[in-house]
């Protein structure tokens, strides 16, 4: 868990490395008034609306920009501590993939710099310039926040991430019930776009992002590691497979 942590750190580390120079964020700024045509190109351009809508609904702005604020270290720490709590032999293969989408995502930001709707003068508020810093505690943090690598989303695309595997290691124990993790992702779409965090496609490349990610750990993994996607097998055996704790001893 802590080396996950230290990792997420790292990542966070790299992308203000590879943050762009003054011709790199003219070129963000392309990047983002690209997107922003396209969207609109292919009737997509949902973003002021989302943001008009959330703002009409009492409390809209603060839920959203809290929860922009704060759920991607909360989710990605309660997701990990359940995996490993309940689905222990499968720890070490969501654990890589977990890694392998921020690595992706960090060359994608390198090769394509794209600023977010708050900063390409797209006519959205920034609900979050202030939250993000929770009233100074955090100040520091934020000259490690590369502002313009707004593309891929991983807020969303982790999020997807965390859904598809809950989805696949509770397979057995929650039934039907389980496709209720898919709420974070859709949620967490509409919360960044609320917010002015991200374009519509930004999220879409995140959850793209999470396949490839997906596809390259399968390939690099040895095969002896368990999959999360096995568990909805035909005839899986019930025990750990079925919604028990692992055992302190289960690999992973």
């Amino acid at each position: 868990m802590a080396f996950v942590a230290l990792l997420d750190l790292v990542y966070e580390v790299m992308r203000a490395l590879v943050a762009p120079d003054i011709q790199g964020v003219n070129a963000s700024l392309v990047h983002a008034h690209d997107i922003a045509r396209l969207e609109s190109a292919l009737g997509a351009n949902v973003e002021t609306s989302v943001q008009r809508i959330t703002d009409a609904i009492a409390g809209g702005r603060c839920a959203t920009t809290w929860y922009d604020t704060l759920a991607y270290t909360t989710l990605f720490v309660g997701f990990l501590i359940s995996v490993w709590v309940w689905r222990r032999q499968n720890c070490a293969f969501v654990r890589n993939s977990f890694v392998m989408s921020q690595a992706v995502a960090l060359v994608v930001v390198w090769r394509y710099p794209s600023a977010p709707p708050r900063l390409a003068a797209s006519g959205l508020i920034d609900t979050t310039r202030h939250a993000l810093t929770l009233g100074g505690a955090l100040g520091w943090f934020q000259q490690l926040r590369n502002q313009y690598a707004a593309m891929p989303s991983l807020h969303i695309g982790l999020s997807f991430l965390y859904a598809l595997a809950l989805v696949w290691l509770f397979c057995a124990s929650w039934g039907r019930w389980r496709q209720v993790w898919w709420v974070l992702p859709l949620w967490m779409a509409w919360v960044t776009m609320a917010t002015a965090n991200h374009y519509l496609l930004d999220g879409i490349a995140g959850v793209l992002t999470v396949l490839v990610a997906q596809a390259i750990t399968h390939k690099l993994t040895a095969r002896d590691v368990p999959r999360p996607w096995q568990r909805c097998a035909p005839g899986m055996p019930a025990g750990p497979h079925d919604g028990t704790r692992a055992n302190p001893g289960e690999g992973g």
